[in-house]
């Protein structure tokens, strides 16, 4: 009798483990499940602009775009163009080499080539060459003011301050090697108070400077989420919207957003998906508004509006 009993006690012993592991684990999985919803990332960003616009260029491969009170600038392998704001080709210039960066101010546009900076008038006509500034030179951006020009040379990872005749202002990041390049993508361009804005793409920040070089402030953090700036040389290219806040391009994680001078993020412009991943595209902005993407992936000049 006393054997019956203790064999009936195990086993209600057994069954009462046996239905408390089920219980637990089916709680615990559902308490797993939950906490997996509740802290996965948005990775879904609505891009709240959209392509108003697209030219696919015929002259050669697309890299650079820049607007001017006429219309919108593009240049590339061996070619220059300048479309009105309708999209109509105004005129088109063979050159002997590549243009990888292009600005304009007033009546004058900067091209830049590998070691020099073209000089045209806005219809086109050449009326100056400077340079070449180093043995070492890869010129990836030029930007031009009321006062200066100013020439991000990738290869010497340096700062060329100019003033409008061409001669030496300033050198800006050196001593000390200021500035992380670590490929041929190294943006610059003006503040509208006046300050020299620089890309560090190794760091992943923007910095901004004075004509002399002084560092007044920065932005920029690594990282995936869409704050921040992925990989080993972003931002890769940026512009100024009306009003102040910047427009930034990746490459890697390839997309295009809107962030304040302080670097807190504004919206999405384009999601990843729409480029090829290696290959950032160059951007311009129009007084209305507009962005403009030139796309050296595939030689396609995107215009986008917001939404």
């Amino acid at each position: 009798m006393n054997k019956k009993l203790a064999l009936y006690i195990s086993l209600a012993i057994i069954i009462l483990f046996i239905l408390f592991i089920v219980y637990d684990t089916m709680t615990g999985n559902n308490v797993a499940i939950d906490q997996k919803v509740i802290t996965l990332p948005d990775v879904q960003q609505e891009a709240m602009w959209e392509i108003a616009a697209e030219i696919v260029i015929p002259y050669g491969d697309l890299k650079a775009v820049a607007t001017t009170d006429k219309g919108v600038l593009i240049g590339g392998n061996s070619f220059m163009a300048l479309y009105n704001y309708d999209l109509k080709l105004l005129w088109n210039s063979s050159l002997s080499g590549p243009v990888g960066a292009i600005a304009a101010y007033g009546d004058t546009i900067y091209a830049g080539t590998i070691e020099t900076i073209l000089l045209y008038t806005s219809k086109g006509e050449q009326i100056d060459e400077w340079g070449p500034f180093d043995d070492n030179s890869i010129i990836t951006s030029v930007a031009a003011n009321r006062d200066y020009v100013v020439i991000a040379d990738a290869g010497d990872k340096v700062v060329f301050v100019l003033n409008k005749d061409g001669a030496l202002v300033s050198l800006v990041g050196q001593p000390g090697n200021q500035y992380v390049v670590p490929s041929p993508y190294f943006d610059v361009s003006f503040s509208d108070d006046g300050f020299l804005v620089t890309a560090n793409p190794g760091k992943r920040n923007i910095e901004f400077r004075t004509i002399k070089g002084e560092i007044t402030s920065y932005f920029g953090e690594a990282g995936t989420d869409l704050e921040y700036f992925c990989g080993c040389c972003n931002p890769s290219h940026f512009v100024f919207l009306p009003g102040g806040n910047l427009i930034t391009a990746e490459k890697g994680i390839n997309r295009i957003k809107i962030v304040e001078p302080d670097g807190d993020l504004v919206e999405l412009v384009a999601r990843p998906e729409q480029f090829t991943a290696s290959v950032p595209v160059d951007l311009a902005v129009s007084k209305e508004n507009l962005i403009y993407a030139a796309n050296p992936g595939n030689s396609i000049l995107y215009v986008f509006k917001r939404k």
